[in-house]
């Protein structure tokens, strides 16, 4: 498999520099940094629990103009960051233009209800101690509660970078909230989670979107969902695309849904 994902990020790195003259990666992407060309975009995530009160929560999305511009898919840009070692810096303006909005936000109504806002945050930046101190900085100037943050770390990256992302979230909590993503891409077991404070855990969509036909698939989730439970932990389900999958995650006991059948990404600006 991996060959293959490696041919197809070479390709599509290739084709990015075709379509945008992009010779230089990282020269380009500190451009679109500073010339404002990254777009936050929000995609809703809503409770299927009923009674108790939820937060707001919002999964905080990136989007180069130039994307759109040359018809390229969203977020392909991101192996070329990866290649030019730009994630972190990525990362560190996407928490700085998140918290901004919000902070704006505030100040033009005080009495706003603000969602939580889920930040991916990559294996590069989880390992420099430096990006966890430079959080709580924003978080500070911002005067933003920082529950109002939830960073999103792939289950592969807490596999590959266990250490680093221990020390990250010693560092960000107990304020901030933590959620595992792509969780069962790798393997649905808990035990690489042991010791880890993780507020929610988001269910791998490759996984959800087949459950509706998929025996295998349905015992997965239903395991992850009975298995969260038991420990306390709220799940997720990405990838919700159709009534009939929504159904047999309302029977399972998933606590959460995200997905084009639940609501498309809206511009960070657009939310009330």
């Amino acid at each position: 498999m991996a060959p293959v994902e490696h041919g197809q990020s070479l390709y599509l790195t290739s084709l990015i520099q075709e379509l945008t003259g992009w010779n230089n990666p990282r020269a380009m992407l500190e451009q679109a940094i500073q010339n404002g060309q990254f777009l936050l975009l929000a995609q809703k995530i809503i409770s299927l629990r009923s009674g108790a009160p939820d937060p707001l929560l919002y999964e905080i999305l990136l989007r180069l103009k130039q994307e759109e511009d040359n018809l390229l898919p969203p977020g392909g840009f991101f192996d070329l960051a990866e290649s030019a070692g730009m994630m972190e810096d990525i990362d560190r303006w996407v928490v700085r233009a998140a918290l901004r909005w919000a902070a704006g936000t505030l100040s033009n109504e005080p009495a706003a209800r603000l969602p939580v806002m889920c930040v991916n945050v990559s294996g590069m930046a989880l390992e420099n101690p430096g990006f966890a101190q430079a959080v709580m900085e924003e978080l500070r100037q911002s005067a933003i509660p920082p529950r109002g943050l939830c960073f999103e770390i792939s289950e592969a990256d807490v596999i590959a970078h266990h250490t680093a992302v221990r020390r990250f979230i010693q560092s960000v909590k107990p304020g901030c909230q933590i959620s595992i993503d792509s969780f069962g891409s790798v393997k649905v077991s808990f035990l690489h989670l042991k010791g880890l404070p993780v507020d929610f855990i988001k269910i791998d969509g490759d996984i959800v979107k087949n459950i509706a036909h998929n025996a295998t698939d349905l015992a997965r989730v239903k395991a992850i969902a009975l298995a969260s439970q038991r420990i306390g932990i709220r799940t997720i389900a990405a990838f919700v695309e159709t009534k009939e999958t929504l159904g047999k995650l309302r029977q399972i006991g998933v606590d959460y849904v995200q997905g084009f059948g639940i609501a498309r990404p809206e511009p960070l600006s657009d939310l009330a």
